[in-house]
């Protein structure tokens, strides 16, 4: 991280708006300024999810496989992205990865002792027509994100924030990778899925997650035989005799849910 202003770093982040080099300007320009290993933007509309780009110092095999898997279904176990909402659609908003409110070992673990970070900034804008977020990850060995580097982040996130959305109308939604998560949702499947007790939801979004019997149990400090009891209760709300069944059924309208649609 260098300790001069980032002006050439912002010149090529401008130069790239609507070019491939978009995602490597943003990286460079967050690891001179706030000292980033990693940046991923997502934009969030009403019933989708697009991964926008990562770009970084992890491996692309990494971080291309932990950005589908979050798509798919981790970001049902992120609480952020229904709290980000509540932020307003005034100056874009810089928030610290909170382990209280993704008290989700399984989340944790994937998306953290995995993958050798520590430590996440979120970089959020709400638009009328939908909400875009750019996180900034730190690897272990380069330790948490400072009160400085916070700072820094809040200093740059408007002009970062503008390029992204200008990004985004100029590419076009129908040209970003085909990572949509969110299709339509039935309203009787919301409906049902709203039937369910605070600790059934619980269940059933780590279910989807992917997590087995043991996994939810770690999750939620339960036992093994309540989660097996609160799957079958889960099991008649909804109507589905199986977990494939509960994917194919509640996989989208959960991802709706959860996400305060």
């Amino acid at each position: 991280m260098s300790t001069r202003p980032p002006y050439r770093e912002l010149g090529r982040l401008v130069d790239n708006i609507g070019n491939d080099g978009f995602a490597a300007a943003v990286f460079e320009l967050m690891y001179a300024a706030v000292g980033a290993d990693h940046v991923v933007a997502h934009l969030v509309g009403r019933h989708h999810i697009l991964g926008l780009f990562t770009h970084g110092l992890l491996s692309a095999r990494i971080a291309n496989t932990i950005n589908q898997r979050y798509l798919e279904r981790y970001h049902m176990l992120d609480k952020s992205v229904s709290s980000f909402r509540e932020l307003g659609d005034d100056e874009p908003v810089v928030t610290r990865f909170d382990q209280r409110l993704n008290a989700s070992p399984t989340y944790s673990a994937f998306f953290f002792e995995r993958t050798g970070l520590c430590d996440k900034l979120s970089v959020v804008s709400n638009r009328s027509e939908g909400m875009a977020f750019c996180n900034l990850y730190r690897l272990d060995a380069s330790g948490k994100f400072s009160k400085k580097n916070l700072l820094d982040a809040q200093a740059l996130a408007p002009v970062l924030m503008a390029a992204i959305w200008q990004h985004v109308d100029r590419i076009g939604q129908a040209s970003l990778p085909t990572m949509k998560t969110l299709s339509e949702p039935y309203a009787a499947e919301r409906h049902a899925l709203r039937t369910l007790s605070r600790r059934e939801m619980q269940v059933c979004q780590r279910l989807l997650a992917g997590a087995s019997n043991e996994g939810v149990a770690l999750d939620l400090s339960i036992s093994t035989h309540t989660v097996r009891t609160l799957r079958k209760r889960v099991y008649k709300k909804l109507q589905v005799n199986s977990l494939s069944d509960l994917y194919a059924k509640y996989m989208n309208a959960m991802s709706a849910v959860v996400s305060g649609q």
